[in-house]
């Protein structure tokens, strides 16, 4: 057991998840002629078509990404024809991952390009810093351009893009791309609450965690910290499954040391009421010499709301009482006296059909896909009448859905996505499609 009486508080970096839904702006005359050619950013160096009549406002590029370092800078040019009026180019990139682009220092203002049609389109450039908080994982990027019809007049005008969800815009395209944050343990666990509002504590530690078929162990010596860094060991669930979940660990004798597990299931940087799991007490059922090690066992259920890819996933383990020394909890921020420890995990959040056992296990609906692999769209055949099908990535995305036994996929990125087929008499199979 180790006895601590201060503690500076820990500062914090978080993961995501990345599975979020953002919002998509909105144009008035679209992107003919004023969409954007190329985007490079560190190792990203996309080209997207031009050809007038087919471009869309909006193009997912998400399964395209780079690695970022917190704290090093990056340069981007963004190219793309502006047909009458110049362009502004804006870049917002989601680093504290909570799903939209709103916050401070998430919006890189890129320059203006100059009018000029496909053919002869212009290309500015810039540095993007990244902040030495972001958070760890994977995140969306977004490159926003529009048309600016005061700049044509007046090179000093105000940039015509107010937001990444900017709904009167003019006419121009916005590209959406995934970027990994990585090496960032200096400000764990930030955005994370810490043990900041710890007063004095007596460090008891976890040894063993068993969950979603993955074992953890960590040291029982009296010497850990209270807040472990174990964000790399990820946990890998499924939307509406339930895990038993083990948690073995020292309780000195004590039969009110409590386990808790906190997932931030809704991905907001804190561990809101309903993302609470009571694990139970530790008993002595598994004792160590001099420590007393407990064990407990619980049950998590991911909910079929929780929002996909990468979370927060914190245990706690804490001794509860009410006596002389006040009242003692187990809390997702540990305040005040605190006897126990604290490990943060990383949980990451897949779709019910996306399980290994799904993927693999049901082919009695006889589905064919061809061609498979294919450049535009590909043909759904099979003996049952279809209700509907869905379209994920490889992240847990869900990129489109319909009830058609034709199609299209032209506008997805090359790589392999799942398409998750559904009968009328509710059979349900998974297959892997490959696009070129």
């Amino acid at each position: 057991m180790k006895k601590i009486t201060t503690l500076s508080g820990l500062v914090l970096a978080s993961l995501i998840n990345a599975q979020l839904q953002y919002c998509t702006p909105a144009f008035q005359y679209g992107a003919d002629s004023n969409m954007i050619s190329n985007v490079t950013f560190s190792t990203i160096n996309n080209t997207s078509s031009v050809q007038s009549g087919n471009a869309q406002i909006y193009e997912n590029f998400t399964a395209i990404s780079t690695d970022l370092q917190p704290g090093s800078s990056y340069p981007i040019s963004v190219k793309g024809p502006s047909s009458t009026f110049p362009s502004d180019v804006v870049v917002y990139i989601d680093f504290n991952q909570n799903g939209n682009f709103d916050d401070a220092g998430e919006s890189f203002s890129i320059g203006r390009l100059e009018a000029a049609n496909p053919a002869n389109a212009f290309t500015i450039s810039n540095t993007i810093t990244i902040p030495a908080n972001a958070a760890n994982g994977s995140t969306r990027m977004r490159v926003l351009k529009n048309t600016n019809v005061q700049a044509y007049s007046n090179p000093s005008a105000a940039n015509s893009i107010s937001s990444a969800c900017d709904t009167g815009l003019r006419a121009g395209q916005a590209e959406d791309y995934t970027v990994n944050i990585i090496g960032n343990s200096a400000n764990f666990p930030a955005p994370y609450c810490g043990t900041e509002n710890i007063t004095s504590l007596t460090v008891s530690e976890i040894s063993t965690v068993e969950f979603a078929g993955t074992v953890k162990n960590s040291v029982l010596d009296g010497n850990s910290d209270v807040l472990e860094n174990f964000t790399a060991t990820v946990f890998n669930v499924n939307r509406g499954n339930t895990y038993p979940i083990t948690v073995t660990g020292g309780t000195h004798g004590q039969a009110t040391v409590s386990a808790y597990a906190y997932i931030d299931l809704n991905h907001n940087n804190q561990f809101d009421a309903d993302e609470i799991f009571n694990l139970g007490y530790l008993d002595n059922s598994n004792p160590v010499p001099g420590q007393q090690s407990g064990v407990t066992t619980g049950n998590i259920t991911i909910p079929a709301g929780a929002k996909l890819g990468n979370t927060r996933f914190r245990l706690v383990k804490a001794y509860e009482s009410n006596s002389w020394m006040g009242t003692l909890e187990n809390l997702p921020c540990p305040s005040g006296w605190f006897i126990g420890q604290v490990e943060d995990y990383t949980v990451a959040i897949q779709p019910e059909n996306l399980s290994t056992s799904e993927v693999f296990k049901n082919s009695s609906t006889n589905v064919q896909l061809y061609p498979n692999p294919t450049s535009n769209s590909f043909t759904i055949k099979m003996k049952e009448p279809l209700e509907k099908y869905e379209i994920y990535n490889m992240s847990g995305q869900k990129m489109l859905e319909g009830n058609s036994m034709e199609v299209s996929v032209d506008r997805f990125a090359p790589g392999t996505y799942l398409i998750k087929i559904k009968t009328e008499n509710q059979k349900v199979t998974t297959e892997k499609i490959i696009k070129k």
